[in-house]
């Protein structure tokens, strides 16, 4: 684990102190919650933004060959 902190605004902080009353948890774990599911949704909007340039040709991608190249297999 590693300890980090932010600066809230007071309406956020007083929402996230709610939410964790309501779930029975600490704030700090919705905090991490949190950013674990926006770091997924960010993930995804990237890995559809790749397909979609793949999809109209914008990007091919790599053969296996070449990725083993760029890995350094």
């Amino acid at each position: 684990m590693v300890r980090r902190n932010f600066i809230l605004r007071d309406d956020l902080d007083r929402e996230l102190s709610a939410a964790a009353r309501h779930l029975g948890d600490k704030k700090s774990a919705l905090v991490g919650k949190a950013l674990s599911f926006y770091l997924d949704y960010l993930d995804l909007d990237l890995a559809k933004e790749r397909a979609g340039k793949y999809d109209a040709g914008e990007d091919k991608g790599l053969s296996a060959e070449q990725l083993r190249e760029e890995l350094g297999l």
